[in-house]
């Protein structure tokens, strides 16, 4: 008997609540083994990638708000 023919055997016996779940749990597997678009947008923008932002001259300056904690 085939590995496909065992789990049919198996499900035909199965009650339908426990169908039920079998199916949402296939539904899962496939969901998790399909290229998804959220793994493909996983990238992240390099050096360059916001054109036009320009930073203040002092930004690297250190904030008055910690000058209590400098040395």
């Amino acid at each position: 008997m085939s590995f496909k023919q065992l789990i049919i055997s198996e499900v035909s016996q199965q009650p339908e609540p426990l169908l039920r779940e079998v199916w949402h749990y296939l539904c899962f597997l496939k969901s998790k083994t399909s290229d998804s678009p959220a793994a493909a947008t996983d990238v992240r923008p390099g050096y360059g990638s916001a054109p036009g932002i320009e930073l203040a001259d002092d930004f690297d300056a250190p904030l008055e708000a910690f000058a209590e904690y400098r040395p």
